[in-house]
């Protein structure tokens, strides 16, 4: 069964134009997924953002890797990996609330 690396964070509302293309964080993100495919196991990732809440942006990003060894191998040896790199990238928009979770996809 894939596992899906999710990592989920909050940005205020004064911050949501840092989502428009060219912006940091848009661009962190795209950087993401231009670079995982060529990452072992790596199947697909997703990025997206909440639109419910008019005080902040609840912003999610996912990756779905084939087996627990890749996504093991991707987290603890990759210059990539999604949760160091959004720490690291010199963003423009403050990043509150940030987890990163695993999960089993369910049959």
């Amino acid at each position: 069964m894939p596992y899906i690396y999710h990592i989920s964070f909050d940005i205020d509302q004064s911050d949501f134009g840092q989502l428009s293309i060219g912006k940091s964080l848009q661009n962190s993100l795209g950087y993401l997924r231009a670079l995982l495919p060529g990452e072992p196991g790596y199947i697909t990732s997703r990025a997206m953002y909440s639109l419910s809440d008019a005080d902040k942006t609840h912003v999610i990003f996912e990756s779905i890797w084939e087996n627990w060894g890749d996504l093991e191998q991707h987290r603890n040896q990759s210059v990539f990996d999604e949760n160091h790199l959004l720490k690291e990238f010199q963003l423009k928009a403050a990043l509150h609330n940030m987890e990163a979770n695993i999960y089993e996809e369910v049959a």
